[in-house]
């Protein structure tokens, strides 16, 4: 089954602007031109892709799926358009980051304000996605720098690995185990917990540590995000164990934090494409990476109770 690329844009811009009128007027094209072509592109595909009502149109649960594919590629486009617009203007320098949601709001920031002092000509791009989204862009070389947690094969990239220090438990402002200076698997027994969801590396981690010491937590809930994890919290919703980083950075919010008895070693994973040419803004975007993941690692260190 091969797509007809109006019909795509078609039920882009429709699922874009929320109604068969506004899309028709996005790309300049009649109402009925635009039911009709989306008619067709259901029939194609097998399924219906919005509810009728009238006049009005639901997206159904297949076309929010469809969308998060399609979505991408009209993003890759938009991104060509913008480079192209560079060019033309003699201002090309664009660097491309992907990296995990919680790096984007725990350390990247830091790291962009500060290249951003050095090189306010450079235009930078920052995409944050899943781990499943970062392992099919970082392949495909969308991007200049990737930051993840999850190793992917390929012989297109270089990867370094950044030790970022260990898990640490992160705690409600005065929640009894903050008393402790370390805490151990034990001490999580029937304690309310907030979960990583279970496709997690680290999640799996932690569940063979508590099922090998015997501990039970009491389920809170379950989220994707680290950043999340850390809300939920601070909100006073339970206790997790978390990356250094994104910990560091909620530890402004309010959030206690404290050494785990099991050391489980936590690492990003700095990609970069091996077979294009690296620019210096590269170079200095990565050094400041560096730079700001020790800051990061030795504030950890300040905020772990040492008795």
């Amino acid at each position: 089954m091969r797509l007809n690329q109006r019909q795509v844009e078609i039920f882009n811009a429709i699922m874009v602007h929320k109604s068969v009128t506004a899309a028709a007027a996005f790309i300049r094209t009649s109402q009925p031109t635009v039911s009709r072509e989306l008619r067709e592109l259901e029939k194609r595909i097998g399924f219906d892709l919005f509810n009728r009502f009238g006049k009005r149109l639901t997206p159904t649960s297949q076309a929010q799926l469809l969308h998060s594919v399609v979505a991408r590629s009209f993003v890759g486009l938009e991104e060509i358009s913008r480079v192209a617009t560079a060019i033309k203007g003699n201002n090309a320098a664009h660097l491309r980051i992907a990296c995990l949601p919680a790096y984007a709001e725990a350390f990247l920031p830091d790291v962009t304000y500060r290249f951003k002092r050095l090189r306010p000509q450079v235009h930078l791009t920052i995409h944050s996605l899943g781990e499943v989204d970062l392992r099919h862009d970082l392949t495909t070389q969308l991007f200049d720098i990737g930051l993840t947690e999850g190793h992917y094969d390929s012989d297109d990239t270089k990867v370094e690995k950044m030790d970022l220090g260990e898990l640490v438990c992160i705690l409600p402002q005065g929640h009894p185990l903050a008393e402790k200076a370390v805490i151990e698997p034990k001490d999580f027994n029937g304690v309310d917990f907030v979960y990583f969801s279970q496709e997690d590396p680290y999640r799996r981690q932690l569940d063979e540590m508590f099922e090998a010491a015997g501990v039970t937590r009491r389920y809170s809930l379950e989220t994707t995000t680290a950043t999340g994890v850390c809300s939920m919290v601070a909100a006073g919703v339970g206790v997790s164990i978390v990356n250094p980083l994104t910990a560091a950075h909620y530890a402004r919010r309010g959030l206690t934090l404290r050494k785990l008895s099991v050391r489980i070693p936590y690492h990003i994973l700095l990609w970069r494409p091996s077979n294009r040419l690296r620019s210096a803004y590269s170079a200095q975007l990565v050094r400041l990476l560096h730079e700001v993941t020790e800051e990061m690692k030795q504030l950890v260190k300040s905020l772990l109770k040492t008795e």
